[in-house]
C-alpha cells in the first residue's frame, strides 16, 4: 500500500511513423477475465474525429466495474465493438486532437487524465498503448501528480462527487455544524476518495467509516475518517447505533452494498446514495444520457421499457431499489443510486484538489501491461486497499 508519488515533468519524443497495432489487454467475447482476456496485438485506433483525442496512455486503473462489464454485466443492454479493451480510467499523453472547439482546446504533449464515456470496447479501453476519448472528458495533470496518481482517481473520484451531490450537499468551509458522514467500505477504491471528499470539500464536522482492523483502518484515519468501526467484531449498525448516543447520520455514502443495514442510522431529513445497493430507474436513464450511448447499440425494447413506468416499476422491484426507497421514505430519509461516466466539470473539481495536495491517490499495487490478466484478478479479489495501477509505459 502507497500513496502516490510525485513525478517530474516528462518528455514526449515525437513518432516517426505511426504503426498499425498496439497491445492491449483484449478479449473476443465475454467471460472471467482468466479466460478469456489475454495482453495481444490489436488494431491501433484510427485518427480521432470531432471532439475527439488520441491518447498515449502511461498508465491505467482498474475498477469493480470493469471485470462485471468484462463478464457481460450489459450484455443484455447493449451491443459492443469488439474486441473489447479492458479499462475506464486514463493518465497519458495527447497524441493527436481532432477536429471541433472542444478538442482544439488541447495540443500534442498535452498531460491529460480522466474517464471514458460510456463502456469500454475497440479503440476505448484504456489498459492498451493507445485509446480514443472525448475530449470533454479530460483534465490537465496536476504537475505534482504522477501519471499513476492520475490514473487512479477518475471513476473513484467522479463517482464519490456525484453520490455526494445526490445527497444534496455542496462545497462548503469545514465548521463543527458541518454533515456528519458514514462511509461503508472506507479503504475501497470510492471510499478512500469519499472520505477525503467529506473532510475537504464537504465540510464534515464527523467522517466516519467502516474497514477491516489494521492496515485498512490507519489508511482510513489517515485519509481523514474521526472513527474507524472494525465490521468483522460485529453488526457495523449495532455498534454505531449504541456508541456516543446513538447521534444519527446526515448522509450515508454506501459503497459495499450494505445501505439497507445504514437506514435507522440517518437523521430525519438526511440522505443515502448507494453504488450497489438498490439501482434505481433515474440511475439508470441518467446514466443512459450522461454516457451518450448510442441508440442504435440499445437491444431492442429496452430503452421504451427502462423509461416506461411499468418498466420503472418491474425494475426496482427486481434491483431492489423499491423496497430500500420505501424504507428511506417512511423515516423520512432520500434515497439515491449512482452510476459514474466520463465527466471533464468533475474531472477540473478533481484536478484542483489534487493540485492543492487536498485528494491524495492511493494506490496499493503497480503491475505491467503484460501482467494486465493478473493485475485483473487481484483487484477482482476484493483485497485491495485503494487502486490497483496497470503501467502502460514503464516507469
Amino acid at each position: 500500500l502507497k500513496f502516490s508519488s510525485l513525478s517530474p515533468p516528462s518528455l514526449h519524443p515525437v513518432m516517426a511513423e505511426a504503426p498499425a497495432e498496439m497491445l492491449a489487454a483484449a478479449y473476443h467475447k465475454h467471460g472471467k477475465p482468466v479466460s478469456v482476456v489475454k495482453v495481444q496485438q490489436v488494431a491501433r485506433p484510427g485518427p480521432p474525429g470531432e471532439g475527439e483525442l488520441l491518447i498515449k496512455v502511461h498508465a491505467a486503473s482498474l475498477n469493480p466495474a470493469d471485470w462485471k462489464s468484462g463478464e457481460g454485466g450489459q450484455g443484455a443492454l447493449l451491443g459492443f465493438q469488439w474486441p473489447r479493451v479492458y479499462g475506464f480510467d486514463f493518465a497519458g499523453v495527447v497524441e493527436t486532437v481532432g477536429s471541433g472547439a472542444q478538442a482544439q482546446e488541447y495540443k500534442t504533449g498535452d498531460e491529460v487524465f480522466g474517464m471514458i464515456r460510456g463502456l469500454p470496447q475497440k479503440d476505448r479501453g484504456t489498459v492498451a498503448e493507445y485509446c480514443i476519448v472525448d475530449a470533454k472528458v479530460c483534465a490537465r495533470r496536476p504537475g505534482s501528480v504522477s501519471m499513476q496518481g492520475c490514473a487512479s482517481v477518475p471513476l473513484v473520484g467522479i463517482t464519490a462527487v456525484k453520490m455526494f451531490r445526490a445527497c444534496g450537499l455542496e462545497p462548503r468551509a469545514p465548521g463543527p455544524d458541518g454533515p456528519r458522514v458514514l462511509v461503508t467500505g472506507g479503504a475501497g477504491g470510492v471510499g478512500t476518495v469519499a472520505i477525503q471528499l467529506a473532510a475537504q470539500l464537504y465540510g464534515a464536522s464527523a467522517v466516519v467509516a467502516t474497514a477491516s482492523p489494521g492496515e485498512k483502518t490507519e489508511l482510513c484515519t489517515k485519509l481523514g475518517a474521526t472513527r474507524v468501526v472494525n465490521y468483522r467484531e460485529g453488526p457495523f449498525e449495532t455498534t454505531l447505533a449504541t456508541e456516543q448516543g446513538g447521534e444519527l447520520f446526515d448522509v450515508v455514502i454506501d459503497c459495499t452494498g450494505e445501505a439497507a443495514r445504514c437506514v435507522g442510522l440517518i437523521k430525519e431529513g438526511g440522505a443515502m446514495c448507494s453504488i450497489l445497493a438498490g439501482p434505481t430507474q433515474e440511475a439508470l436513464t441518467t446514466w443512459l444520457e450522461e454516457a451518450e450511448v448510442d441508440p442504435q447499440t440499445i437491444t431492442t425494447g429496452v430503452r421504451p421499457f427502462l423509461t416506461s413506468w411499468t418498466g420503472g416499476k418491474i425494475f426496482e422491484c427486481v434491483s431492489g431499489g423499491k423496497r430500500l426507497r420505501r424504507n428511506c421514505e417512511a423515516r423520512g430519509v432520500k434515497f439515491a443510486h449512482v452510476i459514474g461516466t466520463g465527466n471533464g466539470e468533475i474531472m477540473g473539481v478533481l484536478a484542483g484538489l489534487m493540485k492543492e495536495g487536498k485528494l491524495v491517490p492511493v494506490i496499493d499495487r503497480e503491475y505491467a501491461l503484460a501482467e494486465a490478466v493478473e493485475a485483473i484478478e487481484y483487484q477482482k479479489a476484493g483485497r485491495a486497499a485503494g487502486k490497483v495501477i496497470v503501467n502502460i509505459v514503464g516507469k
